[in-house]
C-alpha cells in the first residue's frame, strides 16, 4: 500500500525557530514517506513572539500555494476575546484549532477554554488536543475532563492527540469509548477521534507510545472510523514517521480500515 495518506499534527516553524521544522523541510518529508497531504499547526504564541510573527496570520501565507497542507491555527489565553480569535481563524482560511493546555498553561474546563470550544464548535472548526503528562498540572489537564468537552459541545469534533499516552491510554478510550454511540442509537456519529501521533516508537517520545494491541483496542472498543494518523512532526522525522506506518499497516484489520485511519478519516473531517 503506498500513497493516498493524510496525517494530521505536524508543527510548523520558521526557520529561525526551528530549521527541522519548516515547511520545506515538511514537504521533503511527506515525499520521502509517500504522503499525499498534512494538516500543520501554527506555533504557540509564546513560541511565536521571538520571531516576531503572528502565528496564524504567518500560517496562513506559508501554505496559501501549497494544495498538500492545510493549517490549524492556536489562540492566545491572555489575548482577545475567543470567539474573535476562533473567527480570525476561521477567516484566513484555516480550518482547526490546536489547544495544549499543558504547554499554553490553561485548565481544560476554564471559562476562556469554554469560550473557545463554544465558538469552535460553531464555525465549524476542528480542535487537537495535546493529552498526557507534559510537565504541567495534572489536575488541569486530566482526561475525564475532555468528556465534559463532549458533553457541554456535542457538535464539536476534536481529537485527543497521543489518546492519553503510556500513562493515561485506559482514561482516554473511556472517554472515547463514552462517547460512541451504542448500537440502539441509530444515525449518531461520535465527534471524538483518537489521534494517533507520537504513539509508534519506544526510542522517541516513549511517553507517548501505545503497543499495537492498544491502538487494536481503540478499534475494537468503537471503530476506525474513530482513528486519525498524526505526525508530531518535527518531533518525528522519516524514520519514526515510516514506523508509524508500517504499525497501522500491520494491524490485523481491513484494508478499508487502514484506508480511514490514514487519511479516509480526517478528509472526511475536514472536507479535504
Amino acid at each position: 500500500m503506498t500513497g493516498n495518506v493524510y496525517a494530521n499534527h505536524a508543527h510548523v516553524f520558521p526557520r529561525t525557530l526551528n530549521p527541522d521544522g519548516t515547511v520545506d523541510r515538511l514537504l521533503k518529508l511527506m515525499d520521502a514517506c509517500q504522503i499525499d497531504g498534512v494538516v500543520c499547526f501554527a506555533p504557540f504564541v509564546h513560541h511565536a513572539k521571538s520571531a516576531g510573527i503572528r502565528p496564524n496570520n504567518w500560517l496562513a501565507d506559508e501554505i496559501r500555494h501549497e494544495p498538500r497542507l492545510r493549517g490549524f491555527g492556536t489562540v492566545d489565553f491572555a489575548g482577545a476575546s475567543m470567539r474573535d480569535q476562533a473567527l480570525e481563524i476561521h477567516d484566513l482560511g484555516l480550518v482547526g484549532i490546536k489547544l495544549h493546555p499543558n504547554s499554553q498553561e490553561f485548565d481544560v474546563l476554564c471559562p476562556r477554554a469554554m469560550e473557545a470550544y463554544a465558538a469552535a464548535e460553531q464555525l465549524g472548526l476542528f480542535v487537537s488536543f495535546h493529552t498526557g503528562v507534559h510537565a504541567y498540572r495534572l489536575s488541569h489537564t486530566a482526561l475525564w475532563k475532555f468528556d465534559e468537552v463532549a458533553h457541554y459541545f456535542p457538535n464539536l469534533r476534536f481529537s485527543m492527540e497521543h489518546m492519553g499516552g503510556y500513562h493515561y491510554f485506559n482514561e482516554a478510550l473511556a472517554v472515547l469509548f463514552n462517547r460512541y454511540p451504542p448500537p440502539w442509537v441509530k444515525d449518531s456519529k461520535c465527534k471524538v477521534f483518537a489521534g494517533l501521533a507520537s504513539v509508534f516508537t519506544q526510542h522517541q517520545n516513549r511517553m507517548w507510545y501505545l503497543r499495537p494491541e492498544q491502538i487494536l483496542e481503540i478499534i475494537l472498543q468503537t471503530s476506525a472510523e474513530q482513528c486519525i494518523f498524526g505526525l508530531d512532526f518535527p518531533y518525528n522525522q522519516e524514520r519514526e514517521t515510516k514506523m508509524g506506518l508500517e504499525t497501522i499497516r500491520g494491524l490485523p484489520i481491513s484494508e478499508e480500515q487502514k484506508a480511514l485511519i490514514l487519511g479516509g478519516n480526517l478528509r472526511r473531517e475536514l472536507k479535504w
